[in-house]
């Protein structure tokens, strides 16, 4: 923002500077310019310049100084008027009209006038006079130059109306419209300059129309050119255009629209068949209809009425319309159809119409072609049926139609197989002379559907119909039942007998006679008084109530037609089942014993029919039981469901007889539900210990107990026994049962508790014996638990050198049960067992106390034993001050810890250099060797150290020069004292940065504070005010801007000093900020 106030400024000055010139212009100047204006009207043009509307134009005058020598004036004329001058020379004055002040500049090197935001009233023809000191005479430059400047407007745009004055958009499509109508239409170019050229064209042809408008208005043309254009065919597919060219545009502007013309089709032609064609053979006619727009509608005709596609499904009309490069379209219909007979000498008819035609009433135009269809015979036969009785003679008429109607072959089909009709003997015709056959005697084989087929040079035909020929004969029948199979006396079910034909014509029984073991029983209907129920009804059906087993019987029957009666059929036998009698059931033994067997026998004296060998069993009355049909039944094992009742039945398909049952009884002899445990532990110092027994026994039996086979009395005050009688268990198939349980009353024994040797006993259960078994024992022996104590290693110590294996170590411990063993080391299971085996070498990680672990159920027991493992050293070397000595330490790390050292001195042949022990300074695993002050070259020093176990390896350091100082301190002392260093630095930098910014923030404040005093000191030295280009303007206010709102974006070269060069850039900068009154050309400050 200053700098642009700044040449601003500077533009006022130069304006100035004009002013003063012009004031000070020569009289002889004024009469060669006054001359010059005389001369200019008279010349000729020597250049045309165009330039677009506020653009910028240069116009030059070209000066030739070796031709017509040194320059001194120059003037510039717009037509008569002067609108600058220049005065070359010392004092090199330029002066411009105030009308162009702003916009026309002067410029030389080389000579030109620039004229900026171009106008239109700025067309003119421009001027340069020149005027030299001393004229050559070879100048050819007396007259100026003179320059035509002319402005270019471009139009604001192009229209095109329609003959309502709406606006037809460019590109668009208008219509539709027909051939032969006008077509109006006006372009208009609007606000140009120079005056354009307007034509209208289709494609590369110029449209005749009439001549165009102009109207100039502010000097801007608006011209308008009319279009009023019959059209036609040519004018299909092609834009209509509106051409403007102009030299205020570069290239032609072309503003179009199409028009959507309709028009008639120009020609129809229908094609297909030949000559002919034959039936079933695919037909396409085709119909092309050419140069119609829009498309045609088309419509075929089949004499006089017209054909759908949807007429059915073997009739499609396929239809379409291309577009043509000219914009007409070609349809294209074909009609596809299987000809028919009834197709024969049809005409065919293809119509098409547009809108054009609608529009001006003008038939459709059409095409035709008559269809020769050739086809097979179209048969027809009669009667439809025939019935005749065997023996008669028979006619079959044979009726057609055909294309061409001369027959081939004839042929005869009964039920779809061909008659042979050459059979002479039996058939008459049926050939090309005599269609028609006749059947001289019917028999049997001849009922049936008979066809007629017939052929020509086309085809085949069939007839449609058949005639049914039915020849009438006796029937031949068959026994059927209903139910079928055997029938059970029990139901009391009925049986209905069918007499069923297997051959008859007709098939209809009107009269059945009925025989049971070949004797009549019945003749069917019975229509005498006595019996009218049994007149009208079906004689095929023989119905036998309520069967039992006086209907056992074969059954057989004859049939009656209108034939006469027909043979007898074949026996056929009804099967009546009934059941077995009443039961019996016994077994043995008597009394069953649990866990043996017994076998039950069940008997009938009926078998029934058929004669029953099949039984059903219930136990418990749950069943039958479906796997056991026999008479026999034996249960094994018997157990405590054994004792129930059981039942049997015999059974066959007739039915099941009646049923018997008995009960069983079941004993068991002694045996232990719960028996002692071969060995029965207890604590020694338990308050409480039991032993049971369980015996199962029935009938029941008694228990007793012993101590080492002694039997145990019941006034023993050390014991006491309970028992109890348990009912039998049917979840566990335990009988009845004795439960006895012995005490040990622990405070009548010594101390109250068990001895560890002395009460170690066999003890033992023992019961009585019953009908069915024997007494019964069970022992176990009581044992006297306590836990590990004792616990003891064979050895307490165990030494093995690193790489070896140790001996192995025993544990040993005393308890009941026996103890189990593991080994513990660093709180790990290492071994199971009472033996510490270690099968792999040592090594140094190994060390330490291995725990033996004596456990059983009572509690657990420790022994230790410690296996050291002892290596060789090694050795580390460090670099200290001691006692202000620089001194080696030599380290080792082994065991045992104890080490003796050796240091020596690495020289350049890879020999060593022995140096001694060292010093031990009371510690036995370091040695102390104090370097040399005068050593002034590298050296290596190296140290091993040794134990019982052998010499380990070398440790060396390299020692190039004596310690710096603080080479000398330990490590952690060392980053102390550096971390401690930085902290301080750091300090100090965050202290200087705060005193800055806050010196730095004061000295500003002052700075803006003291401005107004430093604005108003001279800002130039004496004499050099005059030499400025903008001396003798009103002197600028003095005023600095307010501190507050210095918030522009430039940097001052004057803010840390007030004068800096000639300028204060720092006052020219404020100056910058203010602007000049038009009206008083006073500066106002910038608010």
């Amino acid at each position: 923002m200053g700098n642009m106030a700044l040449r601003q400024s500077a533009k006022d000055v130069a304006k100035s500077n004009c002013v003063a010139v012009r004031s000070s212009i020569s009289l002889s100047l004024v009469l060669v310019l006054c001359l010059a204006l005389v001369d200019s009207s008279t010349a000729q043009v020597d250049t045309t310049i165009s330039q677009q509307e506020s653009q910028s134009v240069v116009l030059p005058c070209p000066v030739d100084a070796e031709k017509c020598g040194k320059l001194h004036s120059l003037n510039w004329f717009k037509g008569d008027d002067r609108i600058a001058a220049m005065l070359l020379g010392d004092s090199n004055v330029t002066s411009v009209n105030k009308e162009f002040d702003e916009r026309v500049t002067v410029e030389q090197n080389p000579y030109r006038l620039v004229i900026k935001d171009l106008k239109i009233a700025d067309e003119d023809i421009y001027l340069c006079d020149t005027t030299f000191f001393i004229p050559e005479e070879t100048c050819d430059n007396f007259n100026g130059y003179r320059i035509e400047l002319r402005v270019l407007v471009p139009p604001t745009e192009v229209v095109i109306l329609d003959a309502k004055g709406d606006r037809i958009k460019n590109g668009s499509v208008v219509g539709p419209m027909q051939e032969r109508q006008s077509l109006k239409a006006t372009c208009t170019v609007r606000n140009t300059r120079p005056q354009p050229e307007v034509s209208w064209f289709r494609g590369t042809k110029r449209l005749t129309t009439y001549s165009p408008t102009h109207d100039l208005v502010d000097g801007l043309y608006t011209s308008t050119l009319e279009l009023d254009w019959t059209l036609s065919r040519e004018d299909l597919a092609q834009d209509i255009e509106c051409r403007v060219k102009s030299a205020a545009i570069q290239n032609v502007t072309v503003t179009k629209f199409s028009v959507d013309l309709q028009v008639r089709p120009t020609s129809i032609d229908i094609n297909g068949v030949k000559h002919h064609t034959v039936q079933g053979s695919k037909v396409v006619l085709t119909c092309d209809i050419h140069g119609a727009r829009p498309a045609v509608n088309l419509t075929w005709y089949n004499t006089t009425t017209i054909i759908s596609s949807g007429e059915n499904e073997i009739t499609e009309v396929r239809s379409k319309s291309l577009e043509k490069s000219d914009g007409t379209f070609h349809t294209q219909s074909e009609l596809i159809f299987n000809a028919t007979r009834f197709e024969n000498d049809r005409v065919f008819r293809c119509e098409a119409e547009n809108i054009v035609l609608q529009i001006n009433r003008e038939k459709p135009i059409s095409s035709a072609l008559t269809l020769e269809v050739l086809y097979p015979p179209v048969v027809k036969v009669s009667p439809s049926a025939i019935t005749a009785n065997t023996s008669e003679i028979v006619l079959l008429n044979c009726e057609y139609f055909a294309n061409p109607a001369s027959l081939t072959q004839v042929e005869w089909y009964r039920n779809d197989i061909l008659v042979n009709v050459n059979d002479t003997t039996h058939y008459k015709g049926g050939n090309s002379e005599n269609v028609a056959l006749v059947i001289k005697s019917t028999e049997k084989e001849d009922i049936g559907n008979y066809s007629c087929q017939l052929s020509n040079n086309i085809g085949k035909g069939t007839s449609d119909q058949k005639i049914n020929l039915d020849v009438q004969y006796a029937p031949t029948v068959e026994i059927l039942m209903i139910p079928e199979g055997p029938v059970k006396e029990s139901d009391e079910s009925n049986v209905t007998l069918f007499c069923n034909v297997l051959d008859a014509n007709p098939s209809v029984l009107t009269k059945v006679r009925w025989y049971a073991n070949s004797t009549l029983l019945k003749e069917l209907p019975d229509c005498e008084e006595t019996r009218e129920d049994l007149c009208h009804i079906d004689p095929s059906k023989l119905l036998l109530e309520s069967i039992g087993r006086g209907f056992f019987y074969n059954y057989s029957c004859e049939g009656f037609n209108a034939a006469g009666w027909g043979p007898r059929s074949e026996d056929k036998e009804l099967l009546v089942h009934y059941e077995p009698g009443p039961a019996a059931l016994s077994h043995f033994p008597l009394v069953a014993v649990k866990k043996k067997s017994v076998t039950f026998s069940c008997s009938v004296d009926d078998p029934g029919f058929p004669e029953s060998n099949r039984f059903r069993w219930l136990r418990g009355g749950r069943g039958p039981l479906q796997d056991i049909v026999t008479k026999d039944w034996t249960v094994e094992p018997v157990g405590l469901d054994s004792r129930t009742n059981y039942s049997c039945y015999a059974y066959n398909e007739g039915g099941k007889g009646v049923m018997a049952t008995v009960n069983l009884e079941v004993h068991a002899p002694p045996f232990f539900i719960k028996n002692l445990p071969p060995y029965t532990g207890i604590l020694h110092s338990s308050p409480n210990a039991t032993l049971t027994c369980r015996i199962e026994c029935v009938p029941r039996c008694d228990i007793s107990w012993q101590k080492d086979g002694v039997p145990i009395e019941r006034n023993d005050s050390r014991y006491f026994i309970k028992e109890k009688y348990m009912d039998a268990s049917p979840a566990t198939g335990d009988f009845e049962s004795m439960l006895s349980v012995l005490h040990f009353n622990m405070p009548n024994w010594p101390d109250s508790k068990f001895n560890i040797e002395a009460d170690n006993a066999n003890y033992s259960c023992v019961s009585t014996g019953n009908i069915v078994g024997g007494s019964i024992r069970s022992r176990t022996y009581f044992g006297i638990e306590y836990a590990p104590e004792n616990t003891t290693v064979s050895e307490n110590i165990v030494y093995v050198q690193e790489d070896t294996i140790p001996g192995r170590v025993i544990c040993k411990s005393r308890a009941n049960p026996e103890p189990s063993y593991k080994w513990i080391f660093k709180n790990e299971t290492i071994a199971n067992g009472n033996a510490l085996i270690i099968n792999t070498a040592m090594n140094r990680n190994d060390d330490g106390t291995y725990t033996c672990l004596a456990y059983n159920k009572h509690g657990s027991s420790i022994a230790k034993t410690v296996i050291k493992v002892q290596f060789k050293p090694r050795c580390e070397i460090e670099r200290q001050e001691i006692d202000d000595q620089d001194t080696l330490i030599c380290t080792a790390y082994g065991n045992p810890i104890e080490a003796d050292f050796s240091w020596s001195i690495k020289t350049e042949n890879e020999t060593d250099e022995n140096l001694g022990s060292g010093k031990k300074e009371n510690s036995v695993e370091k040695s102390f060797y104090i370097l040399q002050t005068d050593y002034a070259i590298s050296r290596t020093y190296r140290c091993v150290a040794n134990n019982t176990v052998g010499y380990g390896p070398f440790c060396e350091i390299e020692v190039a020069e004596q310690l710096a100082w603080w080479q000398l301190w330990e490590k952690n002392t060392l980053i102390i004292l550096v971390a401690a260093i930085l902290g301080l630095l750091l300090t100090v930098i965050v202290i200087c940065c705060i005193i800055i910014c806050i010196c730095r923030r004061r000295r500003r404040q002052d700075k803006l504070h003291d401005k107004s005093s430093s604005l108003r000191e001279p800002l130039t030295e004496p004499g050099e005010y005059e030499n400025l280009p903008f001396h003798g303007l009103q002197t600028a206010p003095n005023k600095p801007i307010n501190a507050q709102i210095f918030d522009d974006e430039f940097i001052y070269a004057d803010l840390e000093s007030q004068h800096y060069g000639p300028i204060n850039y720092k006052a020219a900068s404020l100056y910058s900020q203010v602007k000049k009154n038009k009206e008083s050309g006073a500066l106002d400050d910038l608010k």
